[in-house]
């Protein structure tokens, strides 16, 4: 049996099953358990920008426009990171790619808070987003290690789901950080997490077996890129972030200026969508490892119909609770397709490719992280603080990532052959 990933070009062919080392019970519990503190932490970082940007836009008297640069810059380098720490990870495996962008993270997570003005911000934010480029990819790599075909949506679901655990972390952690001790010096206690995390991945994740690089490096890359599959998932992926991304970035600001929140209760109030979404999204990788082979596009179009129906609905909400509960019921739609279009490389492509086709994925998301905070920026600017057009942006977004989930097919990209 082969697995044929088809190509308009040529197809990339390669043999089925698992080139790497084997893991123990245990220490696949040990993988989960590092991996998902390594995304929280993560994830916290990132966010916690989307709540610091509040008393820096004051401190470094910035307009909408350049917060969301600010917002933005992050992303552009990270996305840029996404192809080659793919390509690497395929390579030379994971552990010594997750190390490398946990450190550099952690550093520059630091380095945020001796920033002395907007240049050197944006300077810092760009080379956080190189650090930290690398850590989808190869994570995904590292499931793809550790875990066979039947288990790996759940324990991808399981990972990724601390995205949304970091979100409500850095949401309302560094409120309360922020609001105690000051945003630099919440980004430095941050900061002197990571390494302590950096150094337990390079104990608990394993080198590839020998013989793996030889077997990666026979994997065609540019047949990724050709794959049809992949790229009608990235702009799904590409969609939804901006939706995501958008929110998480700008909703502080939008609940102190038009609900009149404080900072620390802004903070808050944001954790709640990603700590329910996070169990959701526990639920969509278990529904698609038990029935979900073959069903991705009815869990993507489900997800971006949720996505964009809660959407409108928060626009028109008059009271906090009915405000929350629509972006909740939103962030549920995004954790349906957030957990399928990583379960896609991780349950139809060959192990040897699990990396490259992650980074591709990603790239998409995170042109869109990068585009989304930078584009509600310029609205709310051009609309003198007015969030109408902001959120009808969204909701363009949200639209675009209904009608590629109704295009998704899979038999375009990948099939199972004898």
């Amino acid at each position: 049996m082969k697995t044929l990933i088809e190509a308009p070009a040529a197809p990339f062919v390669v043999e089925p099953g698992s080139v790497t080392s084997l893991y123990s019970p245990w220490r696949k519990t040990a993988v989960l358990v590092i991996l998902l503190l390594s995304w929280i932490l993560a994830n916290a970082d990132r966010v916690a920008m989307s709540v610091a940007i509040i008393p820096i836009t004051h401190e470094f008297q910035l307009s909408a426009s350049m917060a969301g640069l600010a917002l933005s810059s992050f992303y552009i380098s990270y996305a840029l990171m996404q192809l080659g720490a793919g390509w690497l990870s395929d390579r030379m495996g994971s552990r010594t790619i997750l190390v490398f962008s946990v450190a550099c993270w952690s550093v520059f997570t630091a380095l945020t808070g001796a920033a002395g003005g907007i240049a050197s911000l944006l300077l810092i934010r760009v080379l956080f987003g190189i650090g930290e480029g690398g850590f989808v990819p190869a994570s995904t790599v590292t499931v793809a290690e550790a875990f066979p075909v039947k288990e790996r949506a759940r324990a991808k679901s399981l990972v990724i789901g601390a995205s949304l655990l970091g979100s409500a972390i850095g949401s309302g952690g560094i409120a309360a950080l922020i609001h105690t001790y000051g945003w630099r010096n919440a980004y430095e206690m941050f900061g002197t997490v990571g390494v302590a995390i950096a150094i337990a991945l390079w104990l608990i994740v394993k080198k590839p077996v020998r013989g793996t690089a030889r077997a990666r490096a026979a994997g065609g890359y540019g047949a990724l890129l050709r794959s049809p599959i992949l790229r009608t998932t990235m702009i799904i992926f590409f969609f939804c972030n901006i939706v995501y991304v958008g929110l998480i970035s700008w909703m502080p600001s939008f609940l102190i200026k038009t609900r009149h929140v404080d900072i620390l209760h802004a903070g808050v109030l944001s954790a709640v969508p990603y700590l329910i979404s996070f169990v959701f999204l526990n639920l969509v990788g278990w529904l698609l490892d038990k029935v979900g082979h073959g069903r991705e596009r009815l869990f993507m179009v489900f997800g971006a119909c949720m996505i964009t129906v809660f959407l409108m609905l928060m626009a028109t909400a008059e009271s906090m609770p009915v405000l929350l509960t629509f972006w909740t019921l939103c962030m549920i739609g995004y954790a349906f397709v957030y957990g399928t279009v990583f379960a896609i490389p991780l349950k139809h492509l060959p192990d040897t490719a699990v990396g490259g086709a992650a980074g591709i994925i990603n790239f998409g998301g995170q042109v869109a992280a990068a585009v989304g905070p930078l584009g509600i920026g310029a609205l709310v600017d051009a609309t003198h603080g007015q969030f109408v057009f902001a959120f009808l942006f969204l909701l363009a977004a949200g639209f675009g990532a209904i009608a590629f989930s109704l295009l998704w097919k899979p038999t375009h990209a990948v099939r199972r052959a004898a």
